[in-house]
């Protein structure tokens, strides 16, 4: 190919032909010994060209795997650059990490790590075929990875505020549930709580609030009860979480849009 414009890096400005890509390619796996070349299926016809090069010189060609465009479904954005580059540059998104964005940089961000995505695409195998990318695979491969060193902290979605009667002043759950040794946070209360509408009991009910005790909901607050633990091992009293109301005020960014909540006071010192 002949390319008048100047090139960008120094070195190359005084050339202007360029080998094409199959062209190119086929001898830089043949200069550094490629055995084996993993591509998509839209690259089928590359082994093609490159094998008429490699029979002229007498190349034996490496073994090919093809597979097919990995799809994935779990995002509104489209996986495609030039869809997210408009996105990005008309301020649908905020960047190319924005947690609603398909990419790499976006699952940095919301703490996906790298071998969590591996993993995922090596249960998936190589296949001709199109296939799709479950993200709850991926989810669940970097569960195994960060869930022992995660420390914990509570956060309540459209939080329902009630005023909490008797109780003690504060509530002390673990900072780990499987870590003891690690210690316990220490929230206090003041006088209401704020829990999620589907963890409020009907009136009359019980509910374990995590780390602070049993309460009961007299139809416009929450009574502690003092009653211990076997409450709920004998059943029919949920555990929930929990955050003292007027804490801090949070937004996750998630691929379904924002989330909005309260969390419990200690997350400003979380990294």
């Amino acid at each position: 190919r002949m390319i008048d414009t100047p090139h960008p890096r120094e070195e190359a400005a005084d050339y202007r032909c360029w080998p094409m890509l199959d062209f190119q390619s086929g001898v830089d796996d043949q200069l550094t010994g490629i055995t084996h070349i993993v591509r998509g299926i839209d690259l089928q016809d590359s082994a093609k060209k490159q094998r008429f090069l490699y029979d002229y010189f007498g190349w034996e060609y490496p073994e090919v795997v093809h597979w097919g465009k990995v799809q994935v479904d779990a995002y509104d954005v489209p996986m495609s650059t030039s869809t997210i580059k408009e996105m990005v540059e008309s301020g649908e998104l905020t960047g190319w990490d924005d947690p609603r964005a398909p990419t790499l940089a976006s699952l940095r961000r919301r703490g996906i790590r790298g071998e969590a995505i591996v993993d995922a695409m090596v249960e998936l195998g190589t296949s001709a075929s199109n296939v799709d990318l479950a993200m709850s695979s991926v989810y669940a491969n970097n569960r195994d990875l960060v869930d022992d060193e995660t420390d914990r902290a509570f956060f309540v979605r459209d939080p329902v505020e009630r005023p909490l009667h008797g109780g003690p002043d504060e509530g002390s759950p673990p900072v780990h549930p499987d870590h003891e040794d690690r210690g316990r946070r220490s929230i206090h209360v003041g006088e209401a709580v704020v829990v999620e509408p589907d963890d409020l009991p009907g009136e009359g009910q019980r509910v374990w609030l995590k780390g602070y005790g049993c309460v009961r909901d007299t139809g416009d607050a929450l009574e502690y009860t003092g009653e211990d633990i076997d409450a709920v091992r004998e059943g029919g009293v949920d555990v929930v979480h929990w955050a003292p109301a007027g804490g801090p005020e949070l937004r996750l960014r998630t691929i379904d849009g924002d989330v909005t909540g309260v969390a419990e006071p200690g997350i400003a010192e979380y990294d």
